[in-house]
C-alpha cells in the first residue's frame, strides 16, 4: 500500500489531509485546495507541480536542501567552486566569489538538459553495463572451471588406467620370467638326480655280488673277484666325485625396482591441483566518476562566463627574436610553453609563473598537446614531423608527414594533426594512420572533445565545427575576430578562441550561433597566438605570439 503523503498548509492547520499535487520548488505537498491558492500567490504562481504518483518515483532520492555544515537551506550557487551554498556559507568560505555566486534557483534552469546530467546518465549507463559484462564474465569463469574440472577428472583416470595397465604389464614380464628361471634350475636338479640314480645303478649290484662272494665263494675266488668288484666300485666313486662336483644350489630371490619402493614409500600423492591466479581482463567502460557526481549545472552561456586574472608573467627569451607558437597546462597543473623561434627546447612554468626547467626536443617545437600524465605530441612544423614524448626526455614515438604540420590535438586515444594540403590527420597512438579530414582550405589550429573536432581557418576568419569524421555541423565568423588563431573548448563543448589581428579572446557559444569578447588589446593582448584550457583546474592558459606575455585565468 502506498505511503500517506499529507498536504503540507493543512498539516500546519493540524488538519490531516491527503495531498494531491507535490510542489517542487516548496518540497511538499499540496491537496487540491491548497493547489488553487497556491497557484493564486504570485510569488509561487510558476512554481513547478507534479502528481503524488510521480513524486511517489522520486520521493526516495535522496537530495539535500539544507547545508550539511550550517542545517540553513540551499539558496545560492557558486560558479569558481561549483558548489552549492547557503547565506552562512557566504561570508565564512566565499568572500572572494562575489562575481561568481548567482541565486541556486538560476544555477537550475535547464538542469534537465545540462552536460553533467548527460554525463550522469551516461555513468550510470556504462557502470550497469560495466556489472552485467563483469556478470557474464564470471558466469563465463565459472564455466571454465567447471570444464578444466571435467579435464583433470579424465586427466587423472587416465593416469590411473596408464599406470595400471604399465603395472599389469611388467607383473605379466616378471612372472614369466621367473617360470623361466625356475623351470631352468628345476631341469639341472632333474639332470643331476638322474645322473646319481645310474650310478646308484651301477654299485647296487655290486654290493649284491660282494655279499653273495663271501658267503659262497672261495677265498680265490673271492680274492679276485673283490679287485675286480673294487675297481667298478671305484669307477662309481669317481663318477659320485664328478657329480657332486657339479652341483650347485639355487636360491630364487626379488628385488623390488627402486622407483617402486620410492613410490610406495616417498610419493604420497598421486598429483596435486595448481591455481594460477591473474587479473581478469574484461573491458571496463570508463566514465566521468568526478563529474557525475557534482551536482547538476545547467549548461553554460556565454553571456555568463566571466574570467578572472590570476597571474600574468613574462615568458623568458632563448632566441634573437620571440613567436610563442603552442602552449599546453599538464596534469599537475604546470605549463609547457613552444618558442618556434628559440631553442630546441619546451619551457616549463608553474601556476605562479616562475620558471621551472627547459625540456629538450629535437628541434624547435611549434605546437603541442598532453596525451596523459607523462605524455606529450608535439609538431615541428616545416620539418614535417610530431613525436610522441615522454616529459622525463624521452621519444616515444616519431611520425613523418611529406607536408608541413601544424596544429595537433589528443582525444580518446588519437591524435589529430593539421596537414598542410591535406587537412586533418588522424592517427592512433602507434603513429598509424586511420583517417584524413578534408577541408576546403588550410586549417590553422585544432581542439578536440568527445565527438567533434574545431579548428580555425586564419585566412577566411573562420571558426568551424565538424564531426569526428569531418562532416560539417556548424562554422562561425564574426567582425570582431580578425585572423583567429589558437583554440582551446570547455567542458560544456564552448570554445576560447583568440584573434591574432583583432587582438581579442572570443567565447563562442557550442552551437556556433553566440559569442562574447572575453578580453583585448586594452588587456595586454597583442598578437595573441595560442590558448589553451584545462578542464579539471577550471584555467585559461592565453600567450602572446611575439612579445613575451603570457595570462592565466580562472574560468567562471
Amino acid at each position: 500500500m502506498a505511503s500517506f503523503v499529507p498536504c503540507g498548509p493543512c498539516g500546519h492547520e493540524r488538519l490531516e489531509k491527503s495531498a494531491e499535487k507535490w510542489c517542487t520548488d516548496c518540497n511538499e505537498g499540496f491537496c487540491n485546495i491548497c493547489e488553487k491558492a497556491h497557484k493564486s500567490m504570485k510569488i509561487s504562481r510558476y512554481h513547478n507541480l507534479i502528481t503524488i504518483d510521480e513524486y511517489r518515483k522520486i520521493e526516495n532520492v535522496n537530495v539535500r536542501f539544507e547545508c550539511e555544515e550550517h542545517g540553513s537551506k540551499l539558496e545560492m550557487y557558486c560558479k569558481l567552486h561549483e558548489m552549492a551554498i547557503c547565506m552562512a556559507c557566504f561570508p565564512a568560505k566565499h568572500k572572494g566569489c562575489f562575481d561568481a555566486i548567482i541565486p541556486l534557483a538560476e544555477a537550475a534552469k535547464n538542469a534537465k538538459t545540462s552536460t553533467a546530467l548527460v554525463d550522469l546518465e551516461h555513468t550510470i549507463n556504462n557502470t550497469l553495463q560495466n556489472i552485467q559484462g563483469f556478470d557474464k564474465d564470471r558466469e563465463a569463469a565459472a564455466e571454465r572451471i567447471e570444464t578444466q574440472i571435467i579435464v583433470i577428472k579424465k586427466m587423472i583416470f587416465d593416469t590411473r588406467e596408464n599406470i595400471n595397465k604399465h603395472l599389469d604389464d611388467l607383473e605379466r614380464k616378471l612372472l614369466n620370467e621367473l617360470t623361466t628361471t625356475s623351470t631352468s634350475y628345476r631341469s639341472q636338479y632333474s639332470k643331476l638326480q638322474n645322473q646319481l640314480s645310474n650310478i646308484e645303478k651301477k654299485i647296487k649290484p655290486l654290493q649284491e655280488q660282494t655279499t653273495q662272494l663271501k658267503r659262497f665263494a672261495s677265498d680265490l675266488h673271492l680274492f679276485l673277484s673283490t679287485h675286480q668288484v673294487n675297481k667298478g666300485v671305484h669307477d662309481g666313486v669317481k663318477s659320485l666325485k664328478e657329480a657332486f662336483l657339479s652341483f650347485k644350489n639355487y636360491n630364487i630371490d626379488i628385488e623390488i625396482h627402486q622407483g617402486i619402493n620410492s613410490l610406495l614409500k616417498d610419493v604420497n600423492h598421486f598429483a596435486r591441483i595448481k591455481v594460477d591466479e591473474s587479473t581478469i581482463s574484461c573491458p571496463f567502460k570508463e566514465a566521468n566518476i568526478d563529474q557525475a557526481q557534482m551536482q547538476v549545472q545547467p549548461r553554460r552561456s556565454v553571456h555568463d562566463t566571466k574570467l578572472q586574472l590570476r597571474r600574468k608573467f613574462t615568458i623568458k627569451q632563448t632566441g634573437n627574436e620571440m613567436y610563442i607558437a603552442g602552449c599546453t597546462i599538464l596534469a599537475n597543473g604546470n605549463l609547457l610553453i613552444a618558442d618556434h623561434n628559440g631553442q630546441n627546447v619546451l619551457m616549463e612554468y608553474n601556476e605562479d609563473g616562475n620558471f621551472i626547467r627547459d625540456i629538450p626536443v629535437s628541434a624547435r617545437p611549434w605546437d603541442l598537446t598532453v596525451i596523459d600524465t607523462d605524455h606529450i605530441a608535439v609538431s615541428y612544423r616545416a620539418l614535417c614531423y610530431i613525436e610522441v614524448i615522454d616529459i622525463r626526455k624521452k621519444i616515444v614515438k616519431t611520425v613523418k608527414f611529406k607536408n608541413y604540420c601544424g596544429g595537433i590535438s589528443y582525444n580518446d586515444g588519437k591524435i589529430y594533426v593539421v596537414v598542410k594540403n591535406e587537412g586533418i590527420v588522424v592517427l592512433d597512438m602507434d603513429g598509424t594512420k586511420i583517417n584524413t579530414i578534408k577541408c576546403s582550405t588550410d586549417v590553422y589550429d585544432i581542439t578536440t572533445s568527445q565527438s567533434r573536432i574545431y579548428f580555425t581557418q586564419m585566412k577566411q576568419h573562420t571558426v568551424n565545427c565538424c564531426t569526428g569524421t569531418g562532416e560539417e555541423i556548424w562554422n562561425f565568423e564574426d567582425i570582431l575576430l580578425n585572423s583567429p588563431g589558437g583554440i582551446a573548448v570547455d567542458k560544456n563543448q564552448n570554445l576560447f578562441v583568440v584573434g591574432k589581428h583583432s587582438n581579442n579572446l572570443l567565447m563562442v557559444q557550442d552551437d556556433g550561433k553566440l559569442s562574447k569578447t572575453l578580453r583585448t588589446e586594452a588587456d595586454g593582448f597583442n598578437q595573441p597566438r595560442c590558448v589553451c584550457y584545462n578542464k579539471e583546474k577550471n584555467i585559461l592558459l592565453v600567450c602572446n605570439s611575439r612579445y613575451g606575455s603570457a595570462f592565466l585565468f580562472s574560468v567562471i
